[in-house]
């Protein structure tokens, strides 16, 4: 009875050890084949220990040219991979305190001698980002026997924080004294030049915005902060879906055209009033993660008496090219008119196209069919599904808020789903919900 007391007694000590002992470290390592066949597959993993970290978090893995990384294990995260990089996302990584992410690296027959593989694990922690590396792991591809390639864990990067450095951009008609916050991952070098110029009657404003992007991708927005009283209606949209909601003007690009630059531009109407200043806004995504550069407040002008002709304009502001103020200009009375008559809010609704629903599976065996799981699980409600990347992919519920999504996927847990996700959508093409979250202009909720 003693030798039984005496070992219970060591085991709680030993707990409590190891709980007191143990820092919290974030860490991440890999199990590699040392050796790869050209034009073979073969099974990895990354083990990430977090800890009771949870919340945001992405894994990534970079390759060497002629290899692909296929999703095998994903843990609940949403896989992508493009151009040598693989990415898992979480909006809420796995509860467990360590978890092994298993893949499948595909060499093609021309790779050959040895080459490096890295990875990184990035996380949220006190509202600040935080990134891990693994030490990189070299794999020869060739002829030669397989054996593991085990990287040792690392310690936590420097944290990065959005506010933690400053950038200047210029603003038209001043010293450029604006400033942008951005983080310590590759910063972009780009610049917004706002003009504000009388509009073609009175109480109108002509705002203009050309955004130099430096080779910007995919998600990014930009947008003002609707004066109190005042309305706005789209000139020019270069690609992007113009919104009024949430007190915003929004221009929200899903994929940002391909052009170095971006013009954009809004009219602005409402009775005048003093100290009405215009605070922007550019917003984008960058090694998935966001960045926000934040114009200065500038005073709008007041103007007596509406523009009479395109010389004016230009005189107006020096800098405004005269072919662009001739295209406002010309644009057809009809036309303004159409616009003028649509409704602010219904312009917003239209082009609320975000929607999030819970992923309770995604499976490569075409057996497996809603009504089964439906049966599983005691789903009642409808199961939809869909095809990508070679998996069937279950989706249920339909939500226009994050928050709404994420309570049901812990009522869908309750029923044994553990794996069960948000998936976000903009209009019928999948994004993550970090984008979804930007264009709707909505809060993460844990």
């Amino acid at each position: 009875m003693i030798k039984y007391l005496f070992v219970t007694i060591n085991s709680i000590a030993l707990f409590f050890y190891s709980l007191f002992l143990d820092n919290g470290t974030v860490s991440i390592k890999g199990n590699f084949p040392t050796n790869i066949k050209p034009g073979t597959e073969v099974t990895a993993e990354l083990i990430v220990n977090k800890g009771a970290m949870g919340g945001f978090a992405k894994l990534q893995i970079e390759v060497p040219e002629g290899v692909s990384v296929k999703e095998s294990d994903s843990k609940g995260a949403t896989f992508s991979f493009a151009t040598g990089i693989g990415k898992w996302i979480w909006t809420g990584v796995p509860s467990d305190a360590e978890f092994i992410v298993k893949f499948i690296l595909v060499a093609d027959a021309t790779v050959n001698g040895t080459k490096s593989i890295g990875a990184k694990y990035s996380y949220i922690e006190n509202n600040n980002k935080q990134i891990v590396e693994m030490q990189p792991v070299e794999v020869i591809f060739g002829e030669g026997n397989a054996v593991t390639n085990a990287s040792e864990p690392t310690k936590p990067a420097v944290t990065i924080v959005d506010s933690a450095s400053t950038q200047t951009l210029t603003t038209a008609k001043t010293e450029p004294t604006s400033t942008v916050s951005a983080g310590d991952e590759p910063n972009s070098r780009v610049t917004v030049v706002r003009t504000i110029s009388r509009g073609a009657i009175a109480n109108d404003w002509n705002i203009n915005l050309k955004i130099s992007k430096d080779g910007i991708k995919g998600f990014a927005r930009y947008s003002d902060i609707l004066p109190e009283g005042f309305t706005a209606k789209q000139d020019k949209v270069n690609g992007s879906s113009f919104s009024v909601a949430d007190g915003k003007i929004k221009f929200v690009w899903v994929n940002v055209p391909v052009e170095s630059e971006l013009e954009i531009s809004y009219v602005l109407s409402g009775t005048y009033k003093e100290n009405i200043n215009l605070e922007g806004e550019f917003s984008y995504l960058e090694s998935n993660q966001s960045k926000f550069f934040k114009l200065q407040g500038e005073k709008l002008p007041h103007y007596e008496s509406p523009a009479e002709t395109p010389v004016a304009n230009t005189q107006t502001v020096a800098e405004t090219p005269v072919a662009n103020t001739q295209t406002v200009a010309e644009t057809p009375v009809t036309n303004t008119k159409t616009v003028a008559e649509t409704p602010v809010t219904e312009t917003a609704k239209s082009n609320s196209n975000v929607s999030y629903c819970v992923q309770i599976g995604a499976f490569t065996n075409a057996g497996v069919s809603s009504s089964k799981l439906a049966g599983l699980y005691h789903i009642s409600e409808n199961i939809r599904s869909e095809m990508a990347g070679g998996f069937t992919k279950f989706m249920v519920g339909k939500f226009g808020e994050y928050k709404l999504a994420r309570n049901h996927r812990e009522t869908v847990k309750g029923k044994g789903v553990n794996g069960a996700f948000v998936a976000a959508y903009n209009g019928p093409s999948r994004i993550t919900v970090q984008e979804a979250l930007m264009i709707s202009n909505q809060k993460w909720v844990q």
